[in-house]
Formats: structure tokens, sequence, C-alpha cells
């Protein structure tokens, strides 16, 4: 593990806000005053292991250490009173699943979104009960615990999502906020969760809550490793989903915004119901026939809804890339005092789009939209002699955009929002680059503006969530378009045809007999 400074930003005096945003490769930790200006920030990354195809877990314990080194961190390098600090909350990798003691201590590593090795069990409960599960999902994780680890299960107090460790940890107590726990199968309706029958009993989930809870106050054992003061008040907030939808400022009905790190996803607000999940049509590439499932997802967002679709690998696709085909990178970033990914932006400059007719397909770990796939796999596609490697790191820019555009088709078409996306905030590592913001607005044929600190935007949102529940705000759409935008892309209409095209090809790469050789192969 390790971490890294980053300079003060702004100094205040007000109420001021720690967030935490617990991704997939490391936590990003900020210190924010009242109207989300960024004052201190730090990052700390942990590991992740595989033991096995479809196995994806990571430490909780990695996780706390990481928090309480970042948050010591950004209260040293603030210089703000800790009196001033008035409230904490969460944004977390969703559904990773965690079964822990009274204490809160986890029993076992995180099966965290990845993991995937519950197949079977997945199957059994859709097949049950007529649904349609992943066994990314939380209830096929928590199933396989119970009959792959019983005295595990057995010895569980709880089993808990990534935000129920951290507020465990923090307050003692054990909940969750709704929007992750109707992803975990608590029906809002019922009021009750629907996987009894399974043994996935009630009195094994935390209660759920809404975001902006107040559920308990920083317990003195943790104030004293985290170095923070008793009693703050620490609000539920919820999955990073959910805080970057704070972060990006596109908060009210009718905006848009595109996250892109690890993994990507878009995500819309309306205050109309969206239409049940849909199959958009038949695709048809090689005179074979596939039905699309849009694997789009929405929830009640307090009094609106936010239809969002994730893809499961982005900017990993191309931290891939550096580190198996493009190690030398590092060292020539080093002599000419820039970054590898600063030297991949160049590359990827050299190339006209279109990538020299070569599309890349960034389904690597399976595919949660716009194909919903577990099996799923990536692929260069038209890959010639000609081809160099700047063809290839354009190319896996252009390839995660054409999914996005996809995800971002599927939300227009497929539900009745009334309105057109006209344009997305940005946020997350990835739009730090400027030409893959630029490839976003062509490929999209729409306006895209990055955020400032676009990297802490999530961190960001779930610092603004505590503000909400300690009363700073009364309502979210006071939070819309808080943070500036610093960057506009607009589309290039000159590339609109070679855009066109590769999406148009691009949904072609998922036909049947490929699909097969997936399954045959396995998880990844």
């Amino acid at each position: 593990m390790y971490v890294k400074d980053r300079k003060v930003i702004a100094k205040s005096t007000d109420k001021c806000f720690i967030g935490y945003d617990l991704g997939t490769s490391g936590v990003k930790t900020v210190l924010i005053d009242s109207k989300g200006t960024l004052i201190a920030s730090a990052f700390a990354a942990y590991r992740s292991s595989s033991l096995k195809p479809g196995y994806h877990e990571q430490s909780p314990e990695d996780w706390w250490d990481a928090i309480v080194k970042t948050t010591r961190r950004v209260v040293r390098d603030s210089k703000i009173p800790r009196t001033k600090i008035s409230g904490i909350s969460f944004g977390v990798q969703a559904f990773g699943t965690i079964p822990v003691t009274k204490e809160g201590h986890a029993l076992r590593p995180c099966m965290t979104w990845l993991d995937s090795r519950s197949t079977n069990e997945a199957n059994r409960i859709n097949e049950t009960m007529g649904i349609s599960i992943s066994a990314k999902d939380f209830p096929a994780k928590a199933l396989w615990i119970k009959e792959n680890e019983s005295d595990i299960f057995a010895k569980a107090h709880k089993i808990v999502d990534c935000d129920g460790y951290l507020i465990a940890r923090y307050t003692g107590n054990f909940v969750c906020p709704g929007e992750i726990a109707y992803g975990m199968g608590f029906d809002p309706v019922k009021k009750q969760w629907q996987f009894e029958s399974f043994g996935i009993t009630s009195d094994k989930l935390p209660e759920p809550v809404t975001t902006t809870t107040v559920v308990g106050e920083l317990s003195p054992a943790a104030a004293k490793q985290t170095g923070l003061r008793p009693a703050i008040p620490v609000v539920a907030g919820g999955s990073d989903f959910a805080s970057a939808v704070v972060g990006s400022g596109a908060i009210k009905p009718g905006r848009a915004h595109v996250y892109m790190g690890s993994s990507a996803w878009i995500a819309v607000a309306t205050n109309t119901l969206p239409a049940a999940e849909t199959e958009l049509g038949e695709a048809k590439g090689q005179g074979l026939v596939r039905q699309y499932e849009s694997a789009i997802f929405s929830g009640n967002f307090l009094d609106r809804f936010i239809i969002g679709g994730e893809s499961e690998s982005a900017c990993a696709c191309l931290n891939w890339f550096k580190n198996e085909l493009a190690s030398d990178l590092d060292e020539k970033a080093k002599h000419a005092k820039t970054t590898p990914h600063q030297m991949l932006d160049k590359i990827a400059e050299k190339v006209q789009p279109g990538a020299g007719n070569l599309i890349f397909i960034p389904w690597m770990k399976g595919e949660r939209a716009p194909v919903k796939d577990d099996f799923a796999r990536g692929a260069f596609i038209g890959l010639a002699l000609t081809h160099r490697r700047e063809n290839l790191v354009r190319a896996i820019m252009e390839g995660v955009a054409l999914n996005m555009a996809w995800v971002l088709e599927q939300i227009q078409v497929g539900h009745n929002l009334g309105f057109e996306v006209q344009s997305l905030r940005a946020i997350g590592g990835g739009f730090k680059s400027r030409i893959w913001t630029q490839i976003f607005a062509d490929v999209m044929g729409r306006r895209i503006e990055r955020v400032k600190w676009p990297d802490y935007a999530g961190a960001i949102g779930a610092a603004l969530f505590s503000s909400l529940g300690t009363g700073v705000y009364k309502h979210f759409d006071e939070l819309d378009g808080l943070l500036p935008s610093t960057f506009e892309a607009t589309p290039r209409n000159q590339y609109r045809d070679t855009y066109d095209r590769l999406l148009a090809n691009y949904k072609r790469a998922y036909a049947r007999e490929i699909e097969k050789i997936y399954h045959e192969w396995g998880p990844v």
C-alpha cells in the first residue's frame, strides 16, 4: 500500500466534511468546506487477489489501514482545527460481500463487485424466483458463503456490503443505505428482504436507511486510530455511483454524467418512472441473431430516479496495456519529467480517429452493460501488420468511449426519458486526459464538461452527503452544479461518419458464436 499526497487546495474556516471514495484500486479521502471546495486530499492504494478464475477479493483490513493513513494525512495537511470537522460519509464500490463479527471485523476477505464465482447460486436463485441476477450480485455471493463456508456464515453477526463495513468500524452500528440495500435484495415496497427462502435471513443483514441518515457518531476507538475527535456525526452515504451523481453536479432531472475510472458508467437523472428493463431488439452479425440485454439499473434517488448503465472495465484496460505492453514508458516518463499516461495521450494523438480501422472491445472482466455477460472478454478486432502501438492505444480509448455511447443509447432509447441528453458532466481519473475527453465528445456527439478535481469528485460527493445529513443543506438540488467545470470538449462534426460507422460495427462484436467461446472458456 502507498499513500500519495496532494497539495492543499484551499483554506477555510467554515464547517468542514470528510468523504471517502472506497474504490477498486484504492481509497480517495478528501476534506472539503460546505461549498464543496477541496481543501486537502490523499490517495492510498491496496491490492486485490484472484486465487482462481472468477475470484476477486480484497482485505477489508487493507481498506481500514488506507483510510486511517489518508485521514491523518488530510487533517495534517489542511491545518484545519479538528473541531471544524462536522461530518463524515462514504461512497463505496458497491455490492462487496463481507461476513463480520459483532465488533465489525471481517471474517474473510471481501468478495468484491467483480467476483463471479457464484454462477451456480445465481442460476438457482433465478430459476426459483423468476428473476435475473448476476453471479456478481450480493445475494448470489451471500448464498455461496452459506453453502461453501458454512462455518463462517454461522459465525457471522451480519453480512454487509463495503459501506456497511465502514459504518460498523466507525460507529459500531449495522446499517446500509437504501440504494445499496435495493441491490442487496431489499424490497422497498414490501419493506423486507427477498431471499429468506435461501437462508439469507433479515437477522443476518443490516438495517436499510436513507443516504443522508446520521447512522451514529465516531466511536472513541475509531477516533483514536484516525486522529479525529470522537462523536463526529457519521452519515450513511452510498455507492460510488450515488456519490458520483452528487460530486458531478448532474443532480436535477434532465442532467447526466459520465464516470471513467477502473470501471465506467453513465447516469441520467429523471423525475419520471423509467420503463422496465427491456431487450432492445435484435442485432445481426454474420447471419447470427442475439437478443441484447440492456443491463441498465435504476433506483429511487429520494424524489427522482437515476438511470444508469455500468461497464466493468475502462481505465483498467489502458492500465493493462501500459503494464503489459508499454512498460518502457515508466522509465521514459521519469527522464521526460512527465507521467506514463501523459505519454500515452501523446501516442494516441498521432493517430487519426478510427485508429486505422481497429476496434477494441473493453470487456476484460466480463460485462454488465451494454451486454450483460459475466463471461464476456475483451478483443482487438481488425489487427493488421500495418498497425503500430499507437493504433492500439487509440483503439483502447475509442473502444471504451464506444462502449459508453452504446450504454447511453440504451438509456435514451430503452427508457421513456422525455428529453434528449445534450451534454454530460465528466468525472473520474480517466477524464484528466484531454484527448480521451475529446474522443468521448466525438463518439457520443455530445458536449463533455469535465468538472474541477475530476479524480476526487466521488469523494467530494460522499463528503457532501454529510453536509446534507447534518443540515447544512436541505435538498440535493442545492448541490446541483456546485463543482465548476474547467474544460469542455465539443463534438467535431467532421468525424461523425467515422464514429457512427465504428459504433455500428462495434455492436456486431457480440455474435452468438463468439459468446459460445467465452462461455466455454469460463470466468475471467
